[in-house]
């Protein structure tokens, strides 16, 4: 059976989310290997970018207001922001979004659980968490099945296929970020070489 690593990160994880996500939530297609992270502040968004544990999701789980306490930011940087930094970096981890302020059709985040709901926590994630994590596997299994195809196709550059691969299964290489100096500093070694 595959395997689909879900992943919360929060400031301050809330027991009902996790407890919903580690003892409660299953997929029938797939294995699931549950992980929490704490947010460090201390660390930034940079931190998060880089942990293991995020470049090796598949889905993750995030709080809304996850950088409001970061002090090395001068302003306040929301998850749904993060959630569009993490798409550029890693366009194949399906990123959800939850908050305390209620829903926010607008920008696709959904509500944390409040005592006034008429139902337990319990019920109340199994209702809304299960559905959003369902879809976002079912975007995943699209991708991995298109992935095959490609792999298959043998008209499509190898190279190519490769990145997107490993894009797939969280290894990236950041081309995005070579300065111009490296690749003027690439173009010297390459004249001197001839």
């Amino acid at each position: 059976m595959e395997k689909i690593r879900l992943v919360y990160i929060d400031n301050d994880p809330e027991e009902a989310i996790s407890a919903y996500l580690e003892q409660e939530y299953r997929n029938d297609n797939y294995e699931i290997e549950y992980q929490e992270l704490s947010f460090n502040c201390q660390e930034g968004y940079e931190g998060l970018l880089q942990s293991p544990i995020v470049t090796s999701a598949n889905v993750i789980l995030i709080d809304s207001f996850l950088f409001d306490n970061d002090l090395r930011s001068e302003g306040k940087f929301s998850g749904e922001e993060f959630r569009i930094i993490l798409r550029k970096i890693y366009p194949f981890i399906e990123v959800l979004v939850i908050t305390q302020n209620g829903e926010n059709k607008e920008y696709g985040i959904i509500p944390k659980y409040r005592g006034q709901m008429g139902r337990n926590a319990s019920d109340y994630y199994r209702e809304t968490l299960k559905a959003a994590i369902d879809e976002s596997i079912e975007r995943i299994t699209i991708f991995r099945n298109i992935s095959q195809k490609l792999q298959n196709n043998a008209g499509i550059d190898k190279l190519l296929v490769d990145r997107v691969e490993q894009s797939l299964n969280g290894v990236t290489e950041n081309y995005d970020a070579l300065k111009k100096a490296d690749i003027d500093n690439l173009i010297k070694i390459f004249q001197s070489l001839e």
